[in-house]
């Protein structure tokens, strides 16, 4: 259930600020202001944030493509997290993803982020294969995991 200290909207430019400041503590890699700016206007993209008290505590994105959505990011600021605020996210992300008639949903994850791994299982993903080599940083692997949506 819905914390209803949490208020989870569609991002809008005026977000971007906040945006970036969780990316850039969230992301070894982020993506750029004009990539987010971007994704607000694709027609195959859904971006929502999640607002505590009038601060953006979080965010996350989905690309829907036919029946199929893909978890492109999804980060929470430091001081929100361990307060359900990342699952909050994912659910309406999840929702959001059966309105548009989508039957699965997927991710891509660092084998070495545990807190992720743990939500994401918590959450009913399972993995499902792994992109070798998938982040240029490092050159870790990517586990791919799965939800069936219906």
């Amino acid at each position: 259930m819905l914390n209803p200290d949490f208020i989870i909207r569609k991002m809008v430019p005026q977000d971007i600020e906040a945006i970036m400041a969780i990316e850039k503590e969230a992301f070894s890699m982020p993506w750029s202001k004009e990539s987010y700016l971007a994704e607000m206007k694709n027609q195959f993209a859904c971006y929502l944030i999640c607002d505590v008290g009038g601060q953006i505590a979080g965010y996350g994105g989905i690309w829907i493509v036919f029946e199929e959505a893909h978890i492109t990011n999804i980060a929470v600021n430091a001081e929100f997290r361990r307060r359900g605020i990342g699952s909050a996210i994912m659910l309406e992300l999840e929702k959001k993803a059966r309105e548009k008639k989508a039957v699965r949903i997927l991710l891509e994850v660092r084998p070495s982020n545990d807190p992720a791994l743990k939500t994401y299982k918590k959450l009913g993903y399972m993995p499902s294969n792994v992109r070798k080599e998938y982040y240029s940083d490092n050159g870790e692997d990517a586990l791919i995991m799965m939800k069936l949506l219906f």
